[in-house]
């Protein structure tokens, strides 16, 4: 009786567990079901309705601050998870795109061995295999992970990652000997997840174990939101492939910018090259930048562009930040012809006084007015070979009207001309000042992997020998602009050019690092006739005072030149 007793309490336990077992297994099958149908179903639930017909869409960008590990591929499993936190939080802000930096899953410190490299490499199927990775076995993690969160949070996701395209010899002349081409690309999932767009950067800044295609990629991809996007990365912005050719080829007004800039003062700090740029092209410019202020690192936007910047951030302190703002639609109401439509209103103010710029996570360096920034810039080696005059005034001793004194400049060289007049208020007797006047048309080098000729001139309180002692071109320095510079009240500066292969932009920037808002000055170019021959007319004039200003010049885009 015992033993009979014994052994149905026994079979009693084992049927509660059986019925406990198979209760937690249905649970977990209900919540892995429900899993799937909600992104099976989240990827649907938004289409035009989404806003296809507003006359705005909400763009972020992500300032963001890498948690490295020891290697790339570390890095990567760190800061992907990181991602999927951000594109959640972003998700509250009802963002329509949403730009993830160069290098920001790996780091920018990459090998150079291609063996090492190819441990971190991401195969990414092409945009014509219409490739959902959150459903697709075959697709890396990353892809898979990013997918998901895309279509979860139903947003356009951009995000930058070291790819890899196998080729074979006999098909591809080109093909490496190790039978694989090795990419820094950028990949863009829509609100479904789908892959709906790739690029591969063309102009490599070192990165010496990846490879650029054979001619640049003109990459454009469409939204549900009724916009049509042009994308690049970095260093490319720069060059007239693609960036220029881009814009000019296409007709796109919107275009994605991925990056890991380096500050170079005085002329191509980050965000002064993205407002100067996204002026001279009008079009709108998201760009998303890796932060790292020791190294000159960071700087980001959104920029309308003649109507000027939208929102920026220039890192003092190591951190991620996510901007964002909503953006008129370019296209919108046949905005060429009808202008008055296209106008930024008084709500749209509100939206930006409301959402410039969201710290992500917990600061790190907390912020201590008293102490000096983090941020280092990286030092233009070819100011050293500019022709610079301190800007001093022509007549110091005579009656200068409403108490203003002014300077002119002149330069020509090799098919450039500049004129430039500078006028500032007579505050204590300074016809002296911190200013120098300088031009330039020649050869320089992007640390010593691009070799192009340029063509500049402008004002800047910057010299070599502000910076770092000893310091040699190209190092990082800490600048510190001199303190009560003169208020500059007018800055007209023509310059001409016979090259007219390249786009000059606006390089404006002032003592906190930002470049000056677009009502501070105008700026135009046009083709002209000049003897026989066509030159490129540019004009630049400051339209107000200005008590805090660094920079304020004429940047012609480089050309590439051969070595030797």
């Amino acid at each position: 009786m015992q033993s009979y007793n014994h052994n149905t309490i026994i079979i009693k336990n084992i049927i509660i567990k059986l019925l406990s077992n198979y209760i937690m297994i249905s649970i977990l099958l209900f919540i892995t079901l429900m899993s799937v149908l909600t992104l099976m179903v989240s990827g649907n639930e938004t289409t035009k309705s989404k806003g296809y017909d507003s006359q705005y869409y909400i763009a972020a960008v992500v300032e963001y601050y890498p948690n490295l590990g020891s290697n790339p591929l570390q890095s990567m499993q760190n800061n992907l998870p990181i991602y999927e936190d951000i594109i959640h939080n972003a998700s509250q802000y009802d963002v329509d795109i949403l730009v993830f930096p160069e290098a920001g899953l790996t780091g920018v410190t990459l090998p150079d061995d291609r063996k090492e490299i190819r441990n971190f490499l991401t195969e990414i199927p092409s945009p014509e295999s219409n490739t959902i990775p959150c459903f697709t076995q075959y697709c890396s993690t990353v892809l898979n992970k990013l997918s998901c969160a895309a279509r979860l949070h139903h947003m356009y996701v951009v995000v930058n990652l070291p790819e890899i395209e196998y080729c074979k010899t006999e098909d591809d002349d080109l093909c490496p000997e190790d039978l694989a081409y090795y990419y820094n690309t950028n990949v863009v999932f829509n609100r479904e997840g789908r892959i709906v767009a790739r690029y591969r950067k063309f102009n490599l800044f070192g990165e010496l174990g990846f490879n650029h295609t054979p001619l640049s990629e003109l990459c454009t991809f469409d939204t549900d939101f009724g916009v049509k996007f042009g994308m690049f990365i970095c260093f490319d912005i720069l060059f007239e492939n693609p960036a220029a050719r881009l814009v000019r080829e296409t007709g796109v007004k919107d275009i994605i910018f991925s990056t890991a800039w380096f500050s170079e003062i005085p002329l191509l700090t980050a965000d002064s090259v993205q407002a100067g740029w996204a002026y001279t092209n009008d079009v709108n410019l998201i760009a998303a930048s890796y932060n790292a202020p020791s190294m000159g690192g960071g700087g980001s936007g959104i920029y309308a562009g003649q109507d000027g910047p939208l929102v920026m951030f220039m890192p003092d302190r190591p951190g991620t930040q996510i901007l964002l703002s909503r953006v008129l639609k370019r296209q919108y109401n046949n905005c060429a012809t009808q202008p008055q439509k296209c106008s930024i209103d008084s709500s749209f103010q509100t939206f930006m006084s409301n959402n410039l710029v969201l710290p992500y996570g917990k600061e790190k360096c907390p912020s201590n007015i008293n102490r000096p920034s983090d941020f280092r810039y990286f030092a233009d080696s070819s100011f050293k070979y500019f022709h610079v005059a301190t800007m001093r005034s022509a007549d110091p001793d005579a009656e200068q009207a409403n108490d203003t004194l002014s300077a002119t400049f002149q330069y020509e060289r090799d098919g450039f001309e500049c004129a430039m007049t500078v006028r500032w208020r007579n505050e204590n007797n300074n016809d002296t000042t911190d200013y120098n006047m300088f031009a330039y048309s020649g050869t320089r080098t992007f640390s010593g992997y691009v070799d192009a000729h340029i063509e500049t001139c402008g004002l800047t309180t910057y010299k070599p020998a502000d910076a770092a002692a000893g310091h040699q071109g190209g190092a990082f320095v800490y600048y510190n602009p001199p303190k009560d510079l003169v208020t500059i009240t007018g800055i007209t500066i023509a310059a001409r050019s016979s090259d007219l292969g390249t786009l000059p932009i606006p390089s404006t920037l002032d003592t906190s690092s930002y470049p000056l808002a677009n009502d501070y000055y105008t700026f135009s170019k046009r083709t002209v006739t000049v003897g026989k021959r066509k030159m490129l007319e540019i004009n630049m004039e400051l339209s107000k005072p200005v008590a805090n200003l660094v920079t304020f010049g004429i940047y012609k885009l480089p050309r590439p030149v051969r070595r030797g």
